[in-house]
């Protein structure tokens, strides 16, 4: 069997290509955070954001924000999940 790979998904780095198979794990539109991604690749957070950024570029993943209240201070979290084309595209 013969694959091909789309221009979209050959312009990416290798940590982008690891980070979009973490998020793959994760079907039907599961929204992952950025911590969970960091933990299961064993890499930092900014190696991790700058992964998702080229596939936020490509238009592969979106981001979902959720304000809480830590230790009395405001903060937010940061999810990802594959866009709808992204999962079509990797089945």
């Amino acid at each position: 069997m013969t694959t091909t790979v789309t221009t979209s998904t050959r312009d990416l780095s290798d940590r982008a290509h690891r980070v979009l198979f973490q998020l793959a794990l994760h079907p039907d539109g599961e929204w992952v955070a950025v911590a969970s991604i960091c933990k299961g690749l064993s890499l930092n957070s900014h190696q991790v954001r700058a992964a998702l950024n080229e596939l936020r570029t490509a238009g592969m993943a979106e981001r979902r924000r959720c304000y809480v209240r830590d230790d009395g201070h405001r903060t937010h979290r940061t999810y990802f999940r594959l866009t709808d084309t992204a999962s079509e595209a990797s089945a």
